[in-house]
């Protein structure tokens, strides 16, 4: 009786573009980004200050407390209009803030000296809001908000006369204001095509990466291997978009051969490793020795592995159908277990080296069988992680093998914990069980 395969669990590309995006560094963050009532709590903070300041500081008069409730007012209007403007739906009103915050400026200027007034640097505020909107008639709408604010003590009842200098002094301001609004305009569109450019790479990167998740989830085995008498499931669920870390199976003519790889590292790289590593072994399927395969592996990324000062750990093995035998070669893995259908495990060690770490490695092959009702469950050490992390988990696996009534009931049980956490390293496992004469496990439950 063979089993429907249990399809291997990805992350896609998507779940890495919130990250992407995160690391794009941005001079907009303060601005575009910036709610309207944050833009205008700073407005708000320092008028409060100044009235404070010119209240209870003798040098600071009060020339005119009209003028300063009027300001007063304009503020706390364009306070609450910010906050309400914080709204979607009401955000396009929020320009209207900094336009009463002019008004605002120049309120306070004439009720706190006029000329005297150590406030004028207010204004430099709502200025800076227009200044880094998108588009140049900002900068004009900047200098006219500027231009009102000096005009403003001169509309409240102060005269040339009074302040023959006042009205030079204004308009000097306002160029410097103005200067600094095209500065501070230009800064934030400059800022704005690095955004957009880097937003469009961090997409394209995405997709690549969303495209090569799919590459590698295709090169996973899709259904059960045909294979009469036995059953064989499987799942890769990668840490991040790509993956160190697969499995495959295949016919050969005695009966399957199968392979499961661990990559050292994540991403990109070692998903490309991977995908080279499972060719390989596949190419040598017509050899009757598993440990073929490994060194032919190791002749021909032994080079590239040391390069990219990395390596890989592999099971490879060979069923005969006919009688359970298995010869299998161990690349540094050791993370394979024997699931015997009397309820016992034991763990096929390894003390060879993986693929890639010294060039001259060779490796022999080995020999176990599978009864009836018997498994082999090899598994990546990311599965390790599901639990404390130890070899302590290994009998953690072997207990979940010996409950379970299949191959795909013990790789479902797996796959469910893996999702359920956030895992480090990619986690992988592989099972093929033979068929018992009652197609039923009748030592489900048992312990070792």
């Amino acid at each position: 009786m063979a089993a429907t395969a249990t399809r291997e669990a990805v992350v896609t590309g998507a779940d890495e573009q919130p990250r992407l995006r995160n690391q794009i560094p941005s001079l907009l963050t303060g601005v575009d980004e910036l709610s309207p009532l944050r833009k205008q709590l700073p407005f708000l903070l320092f008028f409060v200050v100044a009235a404070a300041m010119s209240s209870a500081i003798a040098t600071l008069t009060v020339s005119d407390w009209t003028a300063l409730a009027a300001g007063a007012v304009l503020t706390a209007a364009a306070t609450g209009l910010a906050a309400v403007a914080t709204k979607p739906e009401l955000a396009r009103f929020a320009i209207i803030v900094p336009c009463l915050d002019f008004l605002a400026a120049g309120a306070l200027r004439h009720g706190t000296g006029e000329s005297h007034s150590i406030y004028a640097s207010i204004v430099l505020l709502p200025v800076l809001w227009f200044a880094a909107m998108q588009g140049r008639r900002h900068v004009a709408y900047a200098a006219a908000g500027a231009t009102v604010a000096i005009m403003v003590p001169f509309a409240l009842g102060s005269s040339i006369d009074a302040n023959p200098n006042e009205l030079f002094r204004g308009l000097f301001s306002t160029m410097i204001f103005v200067l600094g609004a095209l500065v501070v305009n230009e800064l934030a569109q400059r800022a704005r095509r690095r955004l957009h450019t880097a937003r469009e790479q961090a997409a394209a990167a995405t997709a690549e990466l969303s495209r090569a998740a799919q590459i590698q989830r295709f090169l996973l085995p899709k259904n059960a291997a045909p294979l009469p008498g036995y059953q064989t499931a499987g799942a890769c669920i990668p840490s991040a978009a790509v993956g160190g870390d697969f499995f495959d199976w295949y016919l050969i003519e005695e009966g399957l051969g199968f392979t499961l790889g661990d990559v050292m590292g994540k991403g990109a790289g070692a998903g490309m490793i991977a995908a080279t590593t499972r060719a390989v072994i596949r190419s040598a399927r017509n050899s009757g020795d598993p440990a073929t395969a490994l060194t032919l592996t190791q002749d021909c990324l032994a080079t590239d592995l040391s390069q990219a000062g990395t390596f890989a750990t592999l099971f490879h093995a060979r069923l005969r159908a006919s009688d359970g035998r298995i010869l299998f070669a161990d690349a540094g893995h050791g993370l394979t277990l024997v699931v015997r259908a009397a309820g016992t495990w034991e763990r096929l060690a390894s003390d060879n080296f993986p693929v890639g770490l010294l060039p001259d490695t060779r490796w022999e092959s080995l020999q176990t069988r599978l009864g009836p009702g018997d498994m082999i469950v090899s598994f990546s050490d990311g599965v390790l992680d599901l639990y404390d992390g130890t070899l302590a988990a290994v009998d953690e696996i072997g207990r979940l093998a010996v409950c379970a009534g299949s191959a795909e009931e013990l790789v479902d049980a797996v796959r469910r914990r893996a999702q359920g956490t956030s895992n480090p390293d990619d986690v992988t496992i592989l099972a093929v069980r033979r068929d018992d004469q009652s197609g039923m496990n009748p030592h489900a439950g048992a312990t070792r």
